[in-house]
């Protein structure tokens, strides 16, 4: 860097992060040298790096000679590659690109590879072929100056894998790189994008019919533990299942490779489904140990998607009773054209305003008529006989106030403590302590435990799956759990601490540990949603906390 040129705060921050991906040990007192600035202002930039590597699990580690990354090469590109789709998406920030890649390479690649997916007339998603060049080019560009991955997958997808002529799609995408003299890849580059290309679009290079018995069966026990957990059957969803093979599997490559998918709508999806999205990302925990698997938030945001989809399509239409007195025809006349605004199957029947009083409404959810009704149990519409344009619109917005309406109430609904008050009780401690440790031995001798053996069992549990991946979820909360089995009766217990401790990469100040039996899943839907509400307003999350002490 020029010495004379001074950077901002979000500059400095891009500067120092790549000096250290390119393996340089910063100090504090140097960087403040570098760039004219105090120590603190370097501390800030350090604990901002430090956030941001912790979205791929990845440590911030020092010795005599500063602060580094840890890890490997590839998990430096990892890195890298979300910096570079953070910064593609910000006018301000694309001059800061060349920090980390060539930004005309990347444009290169990705015109290779678009124009070789459309002679081949696949219709690959955009955004997928741009996470395919974005992994590409980053490969390419770092191994162009020196940095190699080291890539020691071994099974039996690996060997699969490495027969390049069983996909010739993927071998010529790649090749079109080595064509065009602008790179040449060794056996593990190739590998390794293997694993990247068909986890980005499996369904264009593989079948399903090439997923292992044994992956799917375990996508089959995380439907029936997420059914469980909502008290929903969703294990006969027949399109969830299918959907949710390809997308884990393409997943379960993604992260095996060491790489990820940025989620874009990662925090509305917290926002407006909070406590599914604290099943799902409890719910793969478990999946994810035992596939040894480390699921970013991104992930999780998507796979709720699937579930979401799933929920949707489980519940009950919001029916609808149309009451005509006009006639047959005038009545086929105006169904018609609500069917063009309504759901197929919400309009479920006519009937006139004489029968209207003998017809059972607990399943109804919206009357319509075009004549005037006396008071109903459920909410009224009325339109002309000759349904305007205006009558339209005013069934439209009916129709999607009672939908709403009863989504937020059910919702409602789960934001009590009552749910899992007795699981609580007795189990909130508000503790000054700073030995991570000590924090982990109160909360679980605050569970009940068949012997030793099996206390001692869950807490090496607990501790191999967090080795694996923090429980960290988001604002300072920490969920740690570990194999069910070896719990007795369930419990859960909370640590409110009076100062952060560290968690990994992260600070927590409270700590839930769950403690829950197989047979009780049903209890993590509403605590979830306590912890993702308590995530949003933290302050509300220990009043509630303090109610059930």
């Amino acid at each position: 860097m020029d010495a004379k040129k001074l950077l901002n705060s979000k500059e400095r921050k891009f500067y120092i992060l790549a000096r250290m991906i390119n393996g340089e040990h910063v100090s504090y007192q140097k960087l403040s040298d570098d760039y004219f600035v105090s120590r603190s202002s370097i501390a800030n930039d350090i604990i901002s790096i430090k956030k941001r590597l912790s979205k791929d699990n990845i440590p911030l580690l020092f010795n005599n000679s500063g602060s580094y990354i840890g890890g490997g090469e590839i998990d430096k590109q990892k890195i890298i590659k979300r910096v570079v789709i953070d910064l593609l998406g910000n006018k301000e920030g694309k001059q800061l690109i060349s920090l980390f890649i060539d930004s005309r390479l990347l444009k290169t690649i990705f015109k290779l590879f678009h124009q070789k997916l459309q002679a081949w007339k696949l219709e690959v998603p955009e955004n997928n072929i741009g996470d395919i060049s974005i992994s590409t080019a980053i490969l390419v560009f770092r191994g162009m100056n020196g940095y190699q991955i080291s890539w020691k997958k071994k099974d039996q997808l690996d060997s699969v894998l490495m027969q390049f002529d069983k996909y010739p799609l993927v071998y010529q995408l790649l090749k079109t790189v080595e064509e065009s003299e602008i790179y040449h890849f060794n056996d593990t580059e190739m590998q390794y994008l293997y694993y990247i290309i068909i986890g980005n679009g499996f369904n264009f290079f593989m079948n399903n019919g090439q997923i292992p018995a044994e992956f799917k069966s375990e996508v089959k026990q995380l439907i029936a533990n997420v059914s469980d957990s909502l008290n929903i059957d969703l294990t006969k969803d027949s399109s969830l299942l299918e959907k949710l093979l390809v997308h884990l599997y393409q997943m379960k490559l993604r992260l095996e490779s060491k790489t990820t998918v940025i989620n874009p709508l990662l925090q509305e999806i917290k926002n407006n489904y909070p406590d599914l999205y604290g099943v799902v990302w409890y719910a793969l925990s478990e999946f994810s140990e035992n596939n040894h698997l480390a699921v970013s938030d991104d992930e999780v945001g998507f796979v709720t998607l699937h579930f979401q989809a799933a929920v949707e399509r489980n519940k009950e239409i919001n029916r609808i009773l149309f009451v005509c007195p006009n006639g047959i025809g005038m009545s086929s006349l105006i169904c018609a054209k609500m069917k063009r605004i309504l759901p197929a199957a919400a309009l479920t029947e006519v009937t006139s305003k004489h029968d209207l009083v003998k017809k059972d409404l607990s399943n109804v959810s919206l009357i319509i008529s075009t004549v005037k009704l006396s008071e109903q149990q459920v909410p009224v519409v009325n339109i002309s006989p000759i349904m305007t344009i205006s009558d339209m619109k005013k069934i439209a917005s009916s129709y999607i106030d009672v939908v709403t309406k009863q989504s937020v109430e059910k919702k409602d609904e789960h934001i009590v403590i009552n749910d899992v008050g007795p699981f609580l009780k007795g189990n909130i401690f508000f503790m000054d302590e700073k030995v991570t440790d000590n924090i982990i031995d109160v909360l679980l001798k605050s569970g009940t435990w068949n012997d030793e053996k099996s206390f001692e069992c869950y807490k090496k549990s607990l501790t191999k799956r967090e080795e694996l991946q923090s429980t960290y979820i988001s604002n300072g909360f920490a969920i740690p759990h570990g194999d069910p089995k070896f719990i007795t009766k369930s419990s859960i217990a909370v640590a409110i601490l009076d100062k952060p401790v560290n968690w990994g990469n992260n600070r927590v100040d409270i700590i839930a540990m769950l403690m829950i039996k197989r047979t009780d899943k049903k209890i993590v839907e509403p605590f979830m949603n306590l912890i993702m509400h308590g995530i949003k307003n933290k302050e509300w999350f220990i009043s509630k906390m303090m109610e059930v002490k």
